[in-house]
């Protein structure tokens, strides 16, 4: 089993999947001690320049190349060649999965399969919430998203399920975010009591949502924000689920992330929460989710010499 000395992730700049990547790499350097850097390529470039790029001088040379993006294929496959390092992949791979050392793979883009040697599923997409998890707070945070092609958008049902969840923990201080794709005005006119606080997503700085995961007990987001239910249960967070009308493919991949999250109990849709008579949400027991940490495990356990004390 070799040490692991140097990360290097591939990024085509796209935030999500750069937070894929780099949530994975700061798991593993916790466990190893390795280093880690991020090569931004450009997507836009032809697939030499990107994958010459790929193998550019940096730090070091990697022991990992970690990637996420069918743009970053070609490169990630060279760079594992060019420096003899193991190759993880994350989401499922447009070259054939031999090409990888390692694919991680959503769950809900491979229903039916298991892991194999060369696949690890995923609860949804991995994140660079931290491990070590801050004390929690009286603080209860709604995260609102608005109409993608998954989803549509009903904002009179959407308000009065805000406006349930918010009067039934009066003891948190509740704050109420929107976000680039929610209807204009909607924030403005949330009938919700004067003791809730309303944050235009204009009005927040980089970071901000990051630290106000960290902190709240309680979180609730709209369905179409898959990667904000994610993070708020990755974060330790009691985490509920608006749901909102769907689309003609009922909701797609990323519908059928949220339901297996809910399904798992790890979060709980509202009509549920309605059902039980709106009681104080709170963490379940034993629902722990932290998958880039869960990952790094299996990957460290497979090739690498954890940290020794």
């Amino acid at each position: 089993m070799s040490a692991l000395r140097h990360i290097r992730v591939l990024s085509d700049g796209r935030p999500g999947h750069e937070n894929q990547s780099a949530g994975l790499a700061l798991a593993l350097a916790a466990r190893t001690g390795a280093t880690h850097e991020v090569m931004r390529l450009d997507p836009g470039a032809s697939v030499w320049t990107r994958m010459k790029a790929a193998v550019e001088a940096g730090v070091c040379a990697p022991d990992l190349v970690i990637a996420a993006g069918h743009r970053m294929h070609l490169p990630l496959w060279w760079a594992g060649r060019r420096f003899g390092a193991k190759t993880v992949v994350i989401m499922t791979p447009s070259l054939p999965q031999r090409c990888f050392d390692l694919a991680l793979v959503p769950q809900h883009d491979a229903p039916g399969v298991t892991d194999t040697a060369r696949r690890i599923l995923t609860k949804g997409a991995l994140n660079r919430v931290p491990e070590i998890r801050a004390e929690k707070i009286d603080l209860g945070l709604v995260l609102i998203g608005g109409p993608s092609k998954h989803h549509g958008w009903d904002g009179e049902r959407l308000a009065a399920m805000i406006g349930r969840v918010t009067a039934a923990q009066p003891e948190l201080s509740w704050t109420v975010a929107d976000s680039r794709r929610t209807p204009e005005g909607f924030l403005d006119g949330l009938p919700v009591s004067k003791a809730v606080r309303k944050v235009p997503h204009q009005q927040t700085q980089p970071g901000w949502l990051a630290g106000e995961l960290a902190k709240a007990r309680v979180v609730w987001v709209t369905a179409d924000s898959v990667s904000m239910v994610h993070e708020a249960a990755t974060a330790g967070a009691a985490t509920g689920v608006f749901p909102v009308p769907l689309a003609g493919d009922g909701g797609g991949r990323p519908q059928r992330s949220v339901d297996n999250l809910i399904a798992e109990g790890l979060v709980t849709d509202f009509a549920a929460w309605e059902r039980a008579g709106g009681p104080a949400l709170r963490v379940k027991p034993g629902a722990a989710l932290h998958e880039a940490g869960r990952c790094a495990d299996l990957i460290v356990a497979r090739w690498f010499a954890p940290v020794t004390a």
